[in-house]
């Protein structure tokens, strides 16, 4: 993803100060502009499996990422979602809930991942399609352009139907589906769409086409391993897929817990074995989830614990521990704020801020705020007061802040003294 003008880095700048200004979150898009103190760990997924994923279709991995709430897990898989674009991979980045896609049912992972694959935008501007059939629909296009129709029909014919893909089921619809696209057959199309999309079919329909087989429990990880070899065999580097749990399985009854657990476990082993090629899978969640709920899973923990967290030199480690990084809690944030600096700088230059003073207010509020970083939610607020001073000395009087206005910013200022209410008798 690369930014193609400064009217296009212009508006990512801006992009990127609107959402974390009112948010404290990370950006969707433009995530790595904003990262601080995970960049090793990035590199060294690049560089010890997405390269030789690319280059040979070998090193499947499994990493399990931790990170306290508001300590940085989904803007990590933002970031490295990015890095996987850099490199040509399909993406699937899923919120993982008990509503949106329980974790314990093995459908409706199927189906969120087949629903969320994304191609690699040229620019951050770029929206594709999301969906198994859209990225069919572009591996068709791509080959057009070097071949013929008829030419691309017949390998599909003669190559698609016999490539080494586990499903004979979603092998045929797939080629199915990219032939309906070169014929221009919509009804086709949307029924096969619907097929390796996970919806609701008709069997007898989809008999007609030869595809005999159906999305459930016993056959929802075959499914899942087969839209992966199937985009290998169409010469994508891989697929890097994102699970972010959204804090709330500690909720779960112990039987779901261990589901999950056993889903994970055969995600690890899956990722050993031969048959499943170039693919990354992450699964973020919060440090109670290996307290809680992997001690329930014996055949879990022996495959996660005991083991050194991941790092450059250990990347074979399954565990990546954001709660452990290299800087102090000042640092970061006082790194995070410079970053935020020259954003503000790209996004509105005619503002002329003054980066002394602003480096100079950033430090003092990253002091303030380094202090209470033990407090969830610290690092969002300080984003947030951090462009809304930059907001208020670009666009007003440049001065450096006193320590009580750096409280007021952070909002740990002593509350003053309140006025009694009504009936409250005041002692003097």
């Amino acid at each position: 993803m690369t930014l193609q003008d400064p009217a296009s880095r212009l508006r990512l700048a801006r992009h990127i100060l609107g959402r974390m200004g009112e948010t404290g979150q990370p950006p969707e898009r433009g995530a790595l502009e904003v990262n601080i103190g995970t960049d090793h760990y990035l590199e060294a997924l690049r560089r010890e499996y997405l390269m030789p994923m690319r280059e040979m279709g070998l090193n499947s991995t499994f990493k399990l990422v931790q990170a306290p709430f508001g300590g940085g897990k989904t803007q990590f898989l933002h970031c490295l979602r990015e890095v996987a674009w850099k490199e040509g991979f399909v993406t699937a980045l899923v919120g993982v809930s008990p509503q949106e896609c329980p974790f314990d049912d093995l459908p409706r992972i199927y189906q969120a991942v087949a629903r969320n694959l994304e191609l690699p935008p040229a620019h951050w501007e770029e929206r594709h399609d999301l969906g198994i059939d859209a990225v069919l629909r572009a591996a068709v296009e791509r080959r057009l352009q070097a071949h013929t129709p008829e030419e691309l029909r017949d390998w599909l014919s003669r190559e698609g139907l016999r490539a080494h893909i586990e499903s004979h089921a979603v092998r045929r619809a797939a080629v199915l589906f990219m032939q309906a696209v070169l014929d221009r057959r919509p009804e086709q199309e949307e029924l096969l769409a619907d097929f390796l999309r996970g919806d609701r079919v008709v069997e007898a329909e989809l008999r007609e086409f030869g595809v005999r087989e159906v999305l459930e429990p016993a056959t929802a990880f075959r499914f899942l391993c087969s839209i992966v070899q199937m985009l290998r065999f169409l010469d994508f580097p891989g697929v890097v897929m994102l699970f972010d749990e959204m804090d709330r399985v500690m909720s779960l009854t112990v039987r779901r817990r261990r589901a999950i657990g056993d889903n994970l476990r055969q995600m690890i082993d899956y990722c050993g074995s031969s048959t499943l090629p170039a693919v990354m899978w992450v699964y973020a969640v919060p440090p109670e989830f290996l307290i809680s709920v992997v001690p329930e899973y014996p055949a879990l923990e022996q495959r996660l614990r005991g083991a050194a967290h991941f790092a450059p030199e250990s990347p074979v480690a399954p565990i990546v521990d954001l709660d452990t990084l290299p800087l102090g809690a000042t640092e970061l944030l006082r790194r995070i704020g410079y970053r935020l600096i020259e954003l503000y700088c790209e996004a509105w230059p005619e503002q002329n801020l003054n980066r002394a003073i602003a480096r100079e207010n950033i430090d003092a509020l990253a002091q303030e705020l380094g202090e209470h970083m033990l407090e969830a939610g610290a690092r969002r607020t300080f984003v947030k007061a951090a462009v809304r001073l930059l907001t208020t000395q670009g666009r007003g009087e440049q001065h450096v802040l006193t320590p009580e206005e750096i409280a007021t910013a952070a909002g740990t200022a002593a509350p003053g003294p309140q006025p009694p209410m009504g009936g409250e008798e005041v002692f003097r």
